[in-house]
């Protein structure tokens, strides 16, 4: 299946400035040292968003799981960053109850099967 409302998907700035990149968070520091190391940083963060929301538009949804906030989907898909070639992502949208456009909550890069 398809991320409900994949055209309204989006991608909260500071999702990725002060989480997915940030290396003091506390848990999302594994992922800010990964994501920069593939040369993801504070002078392309529109390009992250634009990655992540590729993956969101264009691969299917793995697993749904109903929240108290809302319904998860997690969905994995292959970005392209600055460096290092192609890398596998597993993504976390969520639509909260009462909205319609999935939000990024998460994003995890995946080592290779």
């Amino acid at each position: 299946m398809d991320l409900p409302n994949r055209h309204l998907a989006y991608v909260p700035e500071p999702k990725i400035t002060r989480y997915l990149l940030d290396e003091n968070h506390p848990q999302g520091w594994g992922k800010a040292q990964e994501f920069r190391k593939r040369g993801y940083n504070e002078s392309n963060v529109d390009n992250m968003i634009s990655d992540l929301l590729g993956v969101a538009r264009s691969q299917p949804v793995s697993e749904v799981e109903p929240t108290q906030y809302g319904t998860k989907y997690i969905i994995y898909g292959v970005i392209q960053p600055p460096i290092g070639g192609d890398l596998l992502i597993l993504s976390v949208w969520q639509i909260d109850y009462g909205d319609s456009a999935p939000r990024l909550l998460s994003a995890y890069p995946q080592e290779p099967k």
